[in-house]
């Protein structure tokens, strides 16, 4: 009883759920998603104890670190970072950085400064 749909082949999960995910609009968007889920692998677990990915868009990165020292840190070590990504992810995945801004009373209010490689 073959449907001659798939003619008997089987196929991956992993290449159907690709599929879905591409005619759903959603495969950049979950690519993007991975990168975030890369952040201590990138960064090093010692950088990622005091920072986090939190938006990938467009190849703007958003980070955000539990004290200015880190967003220094982490400015200073962007080339290496964006680098890392691109490696991983294909070229242009990360091209700037930007930083979520955080207001004392009222919590996160924002994205702004930008850091290019």
């Amino acid at each position: 009883m073959t449907g001659g749909r798939g003619k008997g082949k089987l196929q991956p999960v992993g290449d159907i759920l690709a599929s879905a995910l591409e005619a759903a609009g959603l495969d950049r968007r979950f690519a993007e998603r991975s990168v975030l889920d890369d952040w201590a692998q990138v960064a090093g677990e010692r950088v990622a104890a005091h920072s986090r990915a939190v938006d990938l868009r467009d190849g703007v990165l958003v980070l955000d670190a539990d004290h200015g020292a880190w967003r220094q840190e982490l400015t200073l070590l962007f080339p290496t970072i964006a680098r890392k990504y691109n490696e991983r992810h294909g070229e242009g995945t990360v091209r700037e950085i930007r930083w979520l801004h955080r207001d004392r009373a009222a919590g996160y209010r924002g994205d702004a400064g930008t850091r290019k490689p």
